[in-house]
Formats: structure tokens, sequence, C-alpha cells
């Protein structure tokens, strides 16, 4: 007599409560489940995941090391893009979700697979970024949500835990942390009180202020083409710098965010970052920005880094609108080389000192000591000019812009 076959499920699996109880019910409900686990970053023991999703029931656990990946693919164009939602957060998290998820739809092509899960709630954003992108890649398949369903609630992640015989990792449990090379996030627990002080320990990459060292660290950071490619002159590769930057900007406490946040369902909540690398690297390529493009090009790219923000922040990577903003940053990036000096310490980023062969600053044209390829009457005219417009409106607007009084001195720009 033949058996009968099961619908195959593939899941994102991290191992922790919320995808083991996705797993858990999607066996329950008659499915074959494959589980995918991505390494972007997060320091786990990524052979001990996928023995406890064979544990829990999976008929399959595969886990991916995709950290080079991440960095040269998604992290690098939010780097060059000066990407940071609500000019704070550098969308860790979110640019790990559409590789993860590309990673899901592959999986999911390869063993014709027609469902795909994950173990987001309805409350926060990334159940939009993996429902977008696996659905741009794999038009047609199901993608489905088992928690989300009945929504559970994470104040019952106790009982939950233990009926499914899992004992907690850490003292950690209550909160809700993801962790790659671009930074690492908390919530949920007392830091759903906006008022509260964060206890120190959430933290795991950054010293608190009063336990770092004396002395702060000067380094050289040399870029090129808006990218990192050395330290100090020792040349490394992207995901090398990232990794270094992290340790040295953790051991001097810089990298930590305490914001604010705007999800996408127009909930606000309070999130934690650490993101030391991150904090080095946009100050550093900001202020090379600054010396190597023209102030109509920084304004429009901060317009662009907006909206950059919030694509990748809503889930919108693969698609067309993403693939022409791609394009703009590219071109900008073009005379992004040089080098940028700073100094970490006691939690700060300062820089010191920049220089390139691409610099827009002329000494000799912006010293005040002598006049050099600019001559100094030339400005008469110029004033003459720039003020041209402001001095028409007001020899014909007086009486509206001073409001019909002679005495102008007392009118009060409110």
């Amino acid at each position: 007599m033949g058996g009968f076959m099961s619908a195959v499920a593939i899941l994102a699996y991290s191992g922790g409560l919320d995808t083991t109880l996705s797993l858990k019910k999607l066996i329950n409900d008659g499915f074959d489940v494959t589980t995918v686990t991505v390494n972007i970053g997060d320091e786990r023991n990524w052979e001990e995941i996928r023995e406890k999703a064979i544990s829990q029931g999976a008929s399959e656990a595969l886990v991916f090391d995709l950290r080079q990946e991440f960095a040269d693919d998604f992290v690098a164009h939010s780097l060059r893009g000066g990407v940071l939602y609500d000019d704070k957060y550098p969308l860790a998290t979110a640019l790990g979700r559409p590789l993860m998820a590309k990673k899901l739809a592959e999986v999911a092509l390869d063993k014709s697979a027609r469902t795909v899960a994950h173990g987001c709630s309805g409350k926060g954003n990334d159940q939009l970024r993996f429902e977008h992108t696996v659905k741009y890649l794999y038009p047609g398949v199901s993608v489905v949500a088992p928690i989300r369903e009945g929504q559970v609630k994470r104040s019952l992640s106790k009982s939950f835990q233990e009926s499914l015989n899992t004992p907690k990792s850490d003292s950690l449990g209550v909160y809700s942390i993801d962790e790659n090379i671009w930074g690492r996030s908390i919530e949920c627990g007392v830091l759903e009180d906006a008022w509260e002080e964060p206890p120190e320990e959430i933290y795991k990459v950054t010293n608190p202020v009063d336990r770092t060292p004396a002395e702060g660290l000067d380094m050289e950071i040399e870029f090129a083409a808006g990218l990192p490619i050395a330290l100090d002159g020792v040349s490394y590769s992207f995901l090398e710098i990232i990794e270094l930057l992290n340790k040295t900007g953790g051991l001097h406490g810089v990298g930590r965010i305490d914001m604010i946040e705007n999800r996408v369902v127009g909930i606000k909540s309070r999130e934690i970052y650490e993101a030391p690398a991150a904090v080095i690297l946009h100050t550093a390529h900001s202020e090379l920005e600054s010396l190597n493009l023209s102030k109509g090009q920084i304004r429009l790219k901060r317009i662009v880094s907006g909206e950059y923000a919030d694509l990748i922040y809503q889930g919108f990577w693969y698609t067309s609108m993403h693939k022409d903003i791609l394009t703009y940053v590219r071109s900008t990036q073009s005379a992004v080389s040089g080098k940028v000096k700073i100094r970490v310490k006691k939690g700060h980023v300062t820089v010191l000192g920049r220089q390139s062969d691409y610099s827009l600053y002329d000494r000799d044209i912006a010293s005040y000591e002598k006049f050099d390829g600019f001559e100094s009457d030339t400005a008469v005219g110029f004033i003459q000019l720039h003020g041209l417009e402001s001095s028409v409106q007001i020899s014909k607007q007086k009486k509206l812009i001073f409001n019909s009084t002679k005495d102008f001195r007392r009118i009060a720009w409110a």
C-alpha cells in the first residue's frame, strides 16, 4: 500500500522560540518541513541549531554561511547609499531579511515546495520583508506565518518553551534579539518602557563608557568608490573591515543606539541597537562625500538616502525602484575615494582629517590669507547678483512684507 506524501514546507529557522514553535505547528498541520538557517554574522553554534531542528521534527535542516554575500551585495549598497532609517538605524536586520528570503525561495524552488514559512508576528516589520521578497522571486508560492495565526503572545514564552522541552539558552530569553555583521538589535521586555534606561545585560558587543580604555584609538580608513578597502594602510576585504571595526569600536563603547522607531505597520517601538562598524563607517564615508561631492550632489543624495532607507525598511529590495536608486548611488560614488582619519574614544567617533585626489576643497581658494585663483573684486558683483531677486521683491512689495508699517525695526518675524 502506497504511503501518503506530505506537502513540503520550507521554514526560515533561527533555533529560537518563535521559529521552533512554527516548526512544531507546521508538522502538526501535516507538512514535511525543511528548515533553512542563514549565518550572516550571529556568533552561534550552527551545528547545534541544525541538530535542534532535526530533534524537533524537521526532515532536513540546511545551514548556509552567507556572510561574504551579505557584506558585498547588501551592506555595501547601504553604506554607499548613506542609508540610515530615521537618521539613526543602519538597517542591519532589515538588510539581512531579503538575503534570507532569497535563500528560502531558492530552496523552495529546488525542492518544488509550494509553501514557505517564517516565524514573524503580526506587529513586526519582518513579515513584510520576508513575504515581499519570497513572492517577488517565487510567484505563486504560499507564504505562511504559523505564530501570526491567532497572534501568539510573547508573554506566554515560558509555557511554550516548556511544552517544546527545549530550555532557554540564556537569561536574555525575555528579549527579542537579532544579530548580524552590520548590527545587533534588541527589543521587548523592560525596553518597552521608553522611560527606562536599558539594562547593561542586553549589550554584547559594546562596552559601557565607564569601562572603555582611557586612551582613544586613532585610525585611518581608506575608501575606493565609496567602500573601505584598508585600515591604517593594510588592505582587507569589506567583511574583514566590518569585523575588525566591530571589535575596535565595541571596545571603545562606540555604536549604541537607543531610538523610538516608526514601524511600517504604524506602531512606534523602542529599539536598541549595537552597530560599532556601521557607525564608524557611515561617519567616515559621509565625511569623504562632504570633501568630494558638490553641494548639489550632497543635497540630492540626502533625499535619495532617505527614500532608500524607507525602501529597505519596508522590504522592497527586489524592485525596479531599488534598481533605479542603486544606479544613482553607484554614479555618486565614482569620486568617493580617499582617506579619513578618525578617533574612537569613550563612545564617540571623531573625524580628525580627510584627504583625496578628487577633493573639491582647494586650500588656495578657501584660504583667507591669500586670494590665489579668486579675484576679490568679483565679490562685489556677485553680491549684487546674489541679492537681486530679494532686492526687487523688497522694492515692489515693501508694504506687504513689512505689514504696512514704516518702522521695519519693530517687525517680529514670527
